[in-house]
């Protein structure tokens, strides 16, 4: 764990603070989120490159931020 710390603009925009008991559910939201769009050959599976293609896709951003939505 730990790679979605680089996600932590999109958690300020969901306004989601990182707890010991939400960390491993945001985790998750964004493994899934990643994997499936390097499954469909949107973004890369590396989270570095995954995370500098959804910060620059408005589209996608979105989408990440309303699955972390659900957690906040």
């Amino acid at each position: 764990m730990g790679c979605w710390k680089w996600f932590n603009g999109v958690l300020k925009e969901v306004n989601l603070q990182v707890t010991d008991a939400n960390k491993e559910q945001i985790d998750d939201v964004i493994h899934k989120y990643i994997g499936e769009q390097s499954n469909y050959g949107r973004c890369s599976a590396d989270w570095k490159k995954a995370r500098k293609e959804i910060n620059e896709s408005p589209e996608m951003k979105q989408e990440l931020i309303a699955q972390l939505k659900t957690l906040a």
